[in-house]
């Protein structure tokens, strides 16, 4: 291959019958790994996911537009658009802060877009960021990722919508940071492969993952694996975040409580979802718990509902004891989440992303959320930590709990927090033709988590301040 010699063996190999209980392996024989390799997106993708836009009124601010629907006896304001780099960076703290120059972040998903590094540059000259320069952005993936774009069961194109997400939101944190995004082939255990594949190479002190298991009782080979990878990435100074899940505290799922997992690994830290207001000055106006109740506003008025759509994952885990760095806050067992971002679909960030419409295949901008947003905005936040603090944070756990719950905003229900927002949607999802969807989608705590003062499995410590940036940095 390319001038370079391989060798292996032509036929099975045997050992002596003298040696037969001493031989355990044979290595060193075959050498046709050396055909493994990355590759680049290629040219030849089939075409990208269906489109979607986000339909008027939009807020381009929380409260910039006000609806003439009342819910428990507030008059609603209509959903953001979707909020930018300038508005998150503002609502945490990092304002006047770094941008992660020298350092890097990895981001693991499934497949691969092949569109990702233009979206990500119109993204960014669209919104007063940085394009990314040069080697700023890489993107790895394993042989034969491209050919498995057309299963259905896996969604492919649906995954470029998550890695555009990632990409975008990292990048809206971090703006000079570099990021290395690996994809693994399929949406199964090869994306353990990914991960191993980045900390094995240390190809980032940085890792965000937004992706999960349901649960956590699931088999050991599951389990396992995934755990000796977290614990071998601390000790070699890697960071890994894990999203905790979108579907609140999994009893409507799974039929009883649970964290998710990796989220749950006490060698993870586990990013949470919160529904965030930003005002007109890029100010934190509030935040709320991720929990979301939906009910459909009616032509005449009258409402339907009310249906249960999502949440932030958390919950206590039934596999490990709370860490020593959760004593003090967590009783019981391993609490999730750690901290938490903005994760609410109704309050999220906007990104860009090469869509499929009816009248072709090209860039657009819709509002996203889920803690698969969380996730990468917080690896963004700590890789702004990092330049500030001049080295790597690594595993951040006990220095995120050291900080103490001053270096937080304290998410918890409040009577002052607003009831929840309006959305209108696109029925068929791209333009007012086929008419249009009113609702109301409400914020604060649903199904068992709770958000109190303090810590709490809901939103764990809170969401980063500026404070924290200061305690991080010493």
């Amino acid at each position: 291959m390319n001038g370079l010699t391989l060798r292996a063996p032509s036929t099975d190999i045997s050992v002596p019958a003298s040696l037969a209980g001493v031989v355990e392996s044979v290595v060193g024989l075959d050498q046709t790994s050396a055909l493994v390799h990355t590759d680049r997106v290629g040219a030849d993708a089939p075409a990208p996911s269906a489109g979607f836009r986000n339909a008027r009124p939009c807020s381009a601010f929380w409260g910039e537009q006000q609806s003439s629907i009342v819910f428990n006896k507030q008059q609603l304001y209509y959903a953001p658009c979707g909020y930018t780099a300038p508005q998150l960076r503002g609502a945490y703290g990092l304002s006047g802060a770094g941008d992660g120059s020298g350092q890097t972040v990895a981001i693991i998903d499934a497949y691969a877009s092949p569109t990702i590094l233009s979206d990500a540059n119109t993204y960014s000259t669209k919104h007063d960021l940085p394009a990314f320069k040069g080697s700023q952005f890489s993107q790895v993936v394993a042989p034969g990722t491209y050919k498995r774009a057309e299963n259905n069961r896996q969604d492919p194109q649906g995954w470029w919508g998550e890695e555009t997400l990632d990409v975008e939101a990292v990048h809206s944190m971090a703006p000079g940071a570099n990021i290395v995004y690996v994809g693994a082939p399929n949406n199964f255990q090869d994306l353990d492969a990914a991960l191993n594949h980045v900390v094995d190479r240390g190809l980032a002190q940085i890792v965000t993952n937004s992706y999960g298991w349901s649960t956590e009782l699931l088999p050991n080979g599951f389990v396992k694996p995934v755990e000796d990878i977290l614990v071998q990435a601390a000790a070699e100074g890697i960071g890994v975040y894990f999203s905790s899940g979108d579907n609140g505290d999994e009893s409507l799922v799974e039929g009883y409580m649970t964290p998710d997992w990796p989220a749950s690994s006490p060698w993870a830290t586990a990013v949470g979802g919160t529904s965030l207001g930003v005002g007109a000055a890029n100010n934190r106006l509030f935040e709320t718990y991720w929990g979301t109740d939906r009910y459909i506003v009616n032509a005449d008025g009258s409402r339907t509902g009310p249906t249960w759509l999502y949440g932030g994952g958390g919950g206590i885990s039934r596999l490990f004891g709370a860490p020593g760095y959760q004593q003090g806050f967590a009783t019981g067992g391993r609490s999730v989440p750690d901290v938490s971002m903005v994760g609410d679909p109704n309050t999220g960030m906007l990104v860009g992303q090469t869509q499929s419409f009816p009248d072709g295949n090209y860039y657009d901008e819709y509002r996203i959320g889920g803690t698969s947003l969380s996730s990468p905005l917080f690896a963004g936040y700590m890789a702004v930590a990092d330049q500030a603090a001049g080295h790597p944070h690594g595993f951040a756990n006990p220095a995120l709990y050291r900080a103490g719950l001053g270096a937080y905003n304290d998410v918890f229900a409040a009577k002052s927090d607003p009831a929840g927002d309006v959305r209108v949607d696109y029925v068929n999802g791209v333009d007012a033709s086929g008419g249009l969807r009113t609702s109301i989608r409400t914020f604060g705590d649903t199904l068992g988590l709770k958000s109190v003062p303090g810590f709490d499995d809901a939103t764990g410590l809170g969401t980063p301040t500026s404070a924290l940036l200061g305690a991080l940095s010493h």
